[in-house]
């Protein structure tokens, strides 16, 4: 027993091992389109709206997500809460970076975040032997999956069966149409 979960440990780069991680990941899914307009980012940029002047035109929603869920997690009544998902600082910075790198991951539009994210995966997987140590290393390679993982179940809709994909495509397209009226 001790050395299957040694090996999904480290199948798994102690994703599977690690509570905060996990919890990181599911916390991103939920908050990841927290106040989405149903605009794309581009859009906002193109007709300089406040949100995207106030982001810099970089990652819009997605920092805007991230901004919006971070600041309701910190308020008080969460204190509870809180205290469950983290104990340290260094948790709780943790957690953020984890929240933080899983939502700006699904921003698939931008080319200088997909380069970082592709040049992360050579480096990490490629093979080539690094001078980083093998905690670094593993990190890193947890931190690749997970964004891969939530990219896929950000777009996981047109993967369904033809019938479940029009639908929620169908209604991607009224969303998407009622916030340009």
């Amino acid at each position: 027993k001790t050395v299957f979960a040694s090996r999904l440990h480290d199948h798994t780069y102690g994703i599977t091992s690690d509570p905060l991680t996990q919890f990181a990941c599911v916390f991103s899914a939920l908050i990841h389109d927290v106040d989405h307009s149903g605009v794309p980012n581009a859009q906002l940029v193109k007709e300089n709206s406040k949100i995207a002047a106030f982001y810099k035109g970089k990652s819009v929603a997605e920092q805007n997500s991230i901004d919006l869920a971070w600041d309701l997690l910190m308020d008080y009544s969460f204190n509870e809460l809180r205290s469950i998902i983290y104990t340290t600082t260094a948790e709780k910075s943790r957690f953020r970076q984890l929240v933080v790198n899983s939502v700006m991951a699904t921003d698939i539009m931008d080319k200088g975040l997909k380069q970082l994210r592709n040049a992360r995966w050579e480096s990490a997987f490629s093979g080539k032997l690094s001078e980083e140590d093998a905690t670094d290393t593993t990190n890193r390679k947890a931190t690749i999956v997970i964004e891969h993982l939530i990219q896929a179940s950000d777009v996981a809709h047109t993967m369904q069966h033809w019938h479940i994909y029009r639908k929620w495509n169908e209604r991607f397209f009224t969303e998407c149409y009622q916030a340009f009226q």
